[in-house]
């Protein structure tokens, strides 16, 4: 079993929460600002969501309005760009605390090969994606910097979550903003382009 999968920060394993509540916030989309471009695309936010489990959140903020239905079938109206990451509370070896407000610091899964944080504390990891009306990718920059700074933690309940976004970084580039999600189970379990949508860990052990 990999790694980051014993961790729960990849979407897929956000487990019984999405599968308990399987409605989204009906008639609400995301919201959010984020400056700056990677790879020379910029992202002008049209909805942002979320997804958890097992004390987790899996996060997207994309440019494609109404997403969370979008996510559960094969295909995209056009395509599409998204800032995808998971967080969660870690401490050594396996357990993961509940989600708390604060700053949730970047950790380079990608660099370390899938190895856990040997250090408590409060992690991120993601990418930057373009993907096409299929849900192929177009593009892809995993980060390898910046804080991602919660200040209200989100569940199926109706309580969004929200973010501040300060120096994400993808090599030169860099993005910044805030952003308000809404909870969307289907992110938990998208089929679109068997998964091409999620922020993916390296292959590991």
């Amino acid at each position: 079993m990999k790694r980051w999968l014993v961790l729960g920060l990849l979407v897929c394993a956000c487990g019984s929460d999405n599968k308990n509540n399987t409605t989204p916030d009906a008639g609400s989309t995301g919201s959010g600002t984020i400056t700056g471009s990677v790879g020379g695309q910029p992202l002008t936010v049209k909805d942002a969501v979320f997804a958890v489990g097992n004390n987790t959140a899996i996060v997207m903020v994309t440019d494609r309005a109404n997403i969370c239905p979008l996510l559960a079938g094969a295909t995209l109206p056009g395509p599409t760009t998204a800032l995808l990451f998971s967080i969660a509370n870690f401490v050594p070896p396996s357990t993961l605390n509940p989600l708390v407000t604060g700053d949730y610091a970047f950790f380079d899964l990608a660099a370390d090969g899938g190895t856990l944080p040997s250090t408590a504390g409060q992690y991120w990891y993601g990418e930057f994606d373009g993907v096409d009306a299929n849900c192929a990718l177009t593009s892809n920059h995993v980060a390898d910097g910046g804080t991602v700074s919660i200040t209200q933690v989100g569940n199926t309940s109706g309580t969004h979550l929200k973010a501040n976004l300060t120096g994400i970084r993808f090599g030169t580039d860099a993005l910044n903003g805030s952003f308000e999600a809404i909870y969307c189970p289907a992110l938990g379990n998208s089929s679109c382009g068997a998964g091409a949508l999620l922020a993916r860990p390296p292959a590991a052990e």
